[in-house]
């Protein structure tokens, strides 16, 4: 069971939210990529749940850069009617922002109208002039905080912001109603029902499922217009850092390891490689990892190809899976490696295997996720799913075959995947 599964929406929602729980401080999180998200709180809740919101916005916020070039906040409460205390562009700085989160405080009331909140979330919070970035194709995030049943339709409201493209989340008390947030949410498991809004919203791993689903929208410049999806038959050309840690070990064997590699050259083979689109690096290990080539090393699809190619089996019976994966986050995913996660390219690790690892590996599968890197894992023989299940975001990004020689077949499911929004 993992420690923090709060992490895992955040990671998996594609856009790399990371969520820091009241109980975990992450040392050192380097959150990618700009993020347009709006709060709308329930301003009749507890003055207590109150305070606890202001306290979670302040956490979640603490990891991220926040300004027009990042992650931008807004925040609006509602009761009978809407009431908006800051727009997305208000605070330009992570202190101006955590600074006014103390003037937001409940007011008595006992009518909440969810549907009139909706819409004005879409029609005079998420505008251009207000600090939206939507026409830009910046993700836009709301999340829904509520202790009560609306008093007036939502049905209409909710559907207007998904028809925007807008990602909708809804978190509610026991006294709200479930079913009415479902008809809010992206999915049916993005509603987070928790006994008291003073506790944390839930435990969302089932959450993450549907947005499996996901494939990401491309916005138009004006809300009120209609946004595109892309579909895998589109090929987006997107930006990807994908590093491809590869078992080594006598659990593969010389006899499979050409299956292990034609893999590798089959998904690389459907990427657009290039400086400004996907980047490859490769690591082997068994005992120890050994760097193939870093994420900057290769600028094209063919030198890659023509260097897995000539790869050879390192050998030995000892696997430290563990080792490996942390030696990836801090040797692969940097910026001196070739890295662009500080300039919101997504971050992918691909781990092929095929025995179970000798050392720890769940507590680096969070330091993964806490960094924003995406975890696929693709195994045969002797690998344990449960333990890779621990390392990969969801169970739809843990793949195994019972034989090596089936894994390429594997290139044409996977490959979307590594580049859809949602990890996504």
């Amino acid at each position: 069971m993992k420690k923090h599964p709060l992490l895992r929406l955040w990671a998996f929602m594609g856009v790399l939210l990371v969520e820091i729980s009241p109980t975990l401080y992450a040392q050192e999180v380097v959150a990618g990529g700009n993020r347009d998200l709006v709060f709308l709180v329930d301003g009749t809740m507890e003055p207590a749940s109150m305070v606890a919101l202001r306290d979670f916005i302040k956490r979640f916020v603490e990891p991220w850069v926040v300004g027009p070039s990042a992650v931008q906040v807004g925040v609006v409460l509602f009761g009978s009617s809407p009431s908006l205390q800051m727009d997305l562009n208000t605070h330009g700085t992570k202190e101006s922002l955590v600074a006014a989160l103390g003037g937001i405080k409940a007011t008595p009331g006992q009518t909440v109208n969810i549907g009139a909140a909706l819409d004005f979330v879409r029609s005079d919070v998420l505008r251009p002039e207000k600090g939206s970035r939507l026409g830009q194709g910046v993700p836009q995030l709301v999340l829904l905080v509520t202790s009560k049943k609306s008093s007036d339709a939502v049905e209409q409201a909710a559907g207007a912001l998904k028809q925007m493209g807008v990602l909708t989340l809804a978190a509610g008390s026991r006294t709200a109603d479930e079913q009415e947030l479902k008809q809010i949410a992206l999915a049916d498991q993005l509603v987070f029902m928790t006994g008291d809004l003073d506790a944390p919203f839930g435990n969302p791993r089932e959450i993450v499922d549907a947005l499996s689903t996901l494939t990401g929208v491309t916005a138009t410049d004006a809300p009120s217009e209609s946004v595109e999806t892309i579909g895998p038959t589109r090929k987006p050309k997107v930006a990807r850092d994908i590093v491809f840690l590869l078992d080594g070990s006598d659990h593969v064997g010389r006899s499979n390891f050409p299956s292990v590699r034609d893999f590798i050259i089959d998904v690389v083979n459907r990427l657009d490689v290039r400086p400004e689109g996907i980047q490859i690096g490769l690591v082997q290990f068994a005992e120890h990892p050994k760097v193939e080539f870093y994420l900057k090393s290769y600028d094209n699809k063919q030198d890659i190809v023509n260097r897995t190619s000539a790869l050879s089996l390192t050998g030995g019976s000892v696997l430290n899976t563990g080792a490996a994966l942390n030696y990836a986050l801090i040797h692969m995913f940097q910026q001196s490696s070739g890295s662009r996660r500080r300039q919101g390219v997504h971050q992918v690790l691909v781990l092929i295997t095929g025995g179970p690892a000798n050392d720890q590996v769940d507590s680096v599968a969070d330091e993964l996720v806490l960094h924003g890197v995406l975890a696929v894992t693709v195994s045969s023989g002797q690998a344990d799913e449960n333990q890779l299940r621990s390392i990969a975001l969801i169970p739809q990004l843990v793949f195994h075959k019972t034989n090596f020689s089936d894994l390429p077949a594997l290139a044409e499911l996977i490959t979307p995947l590594l580049l859809t929004e949602a990890g996504a």
